[in-house]
């Protein structure tokens, strides 16, 4: 059985972490590989961005859009460097959804649309919403307020998804 199993993919993964030397002469890449993404994003929080006495959050990933803009908080930093390792830690904790995240607000947001934690108060509807925002545009359901107004014909609508469709069409 074990000798079908496919070998898992060996990636080499590159740290490309330009040197803060001189500026009179060219930034020199870090280059160093790792086999895992873990040993990778030890190495850059460990090596470059520094522990809690460092004041200066800049990415110097080799080719940041950044180009060198502080961040307020190191956590930001660490953040945004995933967006060069590829590194997501957040997976979705779902059976079978497979998702995963290279940040917590984005799992957080992900497992809302599944969970639904805002119910509808009006007695007799069972509807629930991903955020209070949506649940407060539904409301409108259960009342004659239709606040969303067609600013051509003065037809108004319950939600502004019906406003909308109602502009394409007219």
């Amino acid at each position: 059985f074990f000798r079908y199993m496919r070998q898992p993919i060996k990636q080499e993964l590159s740290c490309k972490w330009l040197d803060e030397g001189p500026l009179s002469r060219p930034k020199k890449s870090c280059d160093r590989t790792f086999s895992t993404m873990h040993e990778l994003v030890t190495h850059v929080t460990m090596e470059h961005v520094g522990g809690p006495e460092q004041n200066n959050h800049i990415c110097y990933w080799d080719e940041c859009p950044r180009e060198g803009k502080s961040f307020k908080a190191k956590y930001k930093l660490v953040n945004h460097i995933r967006v060069h390792t590829g590194e997501k830690p957040f997976p979705c904790p779902f059976p079978g959804c497979g998702k995963i995240f290279a940040r917590s607000e984005n799992l957080k947001i992900h497992k809302r649309r599944r969970e639904k934690p805002f119910k509808c108060e009006f007695e007799g509807c069972d509807r629930r919403f991903a955020n209070s925002s949506d649940r407060k545009k539904h409301m409108h359901v259960h009342t004659s307020d239709k606040p969303y107004i067609c600013k051509v014909c003065d037809k108004s609508y319950t939600h502004p998804s019906s406003l909308r469709k109602h502009m394409k069409v007219n």
